[in-house]
Formats: C-alpha cells, sequence, structure tokens
C-alpha cells in the first residue's frame, strides 16, 4: 500500500487561489478533526495553514509543528495555555492566511472569520460545533457547497446541511399555517355584493 502524498494548505493556495467552494471543504475538515482531539480532552495550540494538510484525495489533516505567528491567539500571547477557543481563533486566522486579498470573499464568509477571530474568547464560537453550524449555514447564504481542493473537487461529506435545510422547512411550514390561521379569523364582508358580482 502506498503512503499518501500530504501537502500544506498553505502550499495551496501558494500555487492557485482557493474557491469559496474549496475554503469551506478545508475548514469544514480541520474544524472536524479539531472536534475530535478536543472531544479526547485535548487542545491543539498550533492551528496554522502549514500544519493543515491535505492528502491526494483532498481529506483535510492536522499536524503539529511551531504556528505561525499570525495564527497565536491573543491569550496563548499572554502565555495562557490554549483551549478550543484558541482553536477556533487559530483556524479562523489560518484560514484568513488562505483567503488573501479579504475584500475578493463573500461577506457571510468574512463574517464566520471575524467571529472566529475575535480578541476575546467570550466573543468567538466556543466549540467547533458552533462553527460547523455557522459553515453550513455559510455555504446556504453564499449557494457555494463545501467541495475538497483534489482533482475534480469531490464534494465534502454533507455534515449538518439536511439538518438545516430540515429546519428551513419546518419554519416555512410554521409561517404558511399562521398566515392560514390569520386568513381564517378573517371576518366575513357585510351588506350585499355588487349587482355584478351577483352573477
Amino acid at each position: 500500500m502506498s503512503t499518501p502524498t500530504l501537502r500544506s494548505a498553505a502550499s495551496l493556495a501558494a500555487e492557485r487561489p482557493l474557491t469559496t467552494g474549496e475554503a469551506l471543504g478545508i475548514l469544514r475538515g480541520a474544524a472536524q478533526a479539531l472536534a475530535a482531539l478536543h472531544a479526547a480532552g485535548s487542545a491543539h495550540g498550533a492551528v496554522c495553514a502549514e500544519n493543515i494538510v491535505l492528502d491526494d484525495a483532498g481529506t483535510v489533516r492536522l499536524c503539529r509543528d511551531t504556528p505561525s505567528p499570525s495564527t497565536v491567539s491573543p491569550e496563548q500571547q499572554r502565555g495562557e495555555p490554549p483551549d478550543a477557543r484558541s482553536d477556533v481563533y487559530g483556524l479562523g486566522a489560518a484560514m484568513a492566511d488562505l483567503l488573501r486579498p479579504a475584500d475578493a470573499q463573500p461577506e457571510p464568509l468574512l463574517r464566520l472569520l471575524a467571529t472566529m477571530m475575535a480578541d476575546d474568547p467570550k466573543d468567538r464560537y466556543q466549540s467547533m460545533a458552533e462553527v460547523l453550524m455557522a459553515a453550513e449555514a455559510c455555504e446556504l447564504m453564499t449557494g457555494q457547497a463545501a467541495v475538497r481542493p483534489a482533482r475534480g473537487g469531490a464534494p465534502a461529506p454533507p455534515g449538518r446541511r439536511l439538518l438545516l435545510v430540515a429546519v428551513l422547512a419546518m419554519g416555512l411550514a410554521i409561517l404558511g399555517l399562521a398566515i392560514l390561521g390569520l386568513l381564517g379569523r378573517t371576518p366575513p364582508a357585510h351588506g350585499t355584493s355588487p349587482p355584478d358580482a351577483r352573477r
């Protein structure tokens, strides 16, 4: 069995600009890997574009070398130990590094990254589960599905997309029922209808 070729997300972005779908695919893959790490009681603490690696199929993995100074969270710079929120910051900063120039990116993606990179940990997404939900919402708002940056851009696993679609459909159904209820309570018209209407 041959060993898969690994390359960093940084080297991929240096070769060519990433599409929004590819960026979301990398973000989701890294967030899922970090969620598993956090569930095991650890924090990565060194998330950066160089430490996000992809195999030949575009599957995202993480390694742990020295982080880029631009992706170290403010609390780590103050000497505090990293936690899940530090990794949220690092992943957001890594994605911002991969997606330059920023003004070419869709607004929902920029808002997602800005929340991830808030200076105060309390203002960030508090877990990778929240990051993944926000990424799903970003996909819906931009109309860009996450894809793996590989030959052909294979679609990333659907994740929570079906859940969000179901929630939206339920919301529309409830709205429709509310409108029908309001229409049902409209009082009948009084008086006689015009002669033309009786024909």
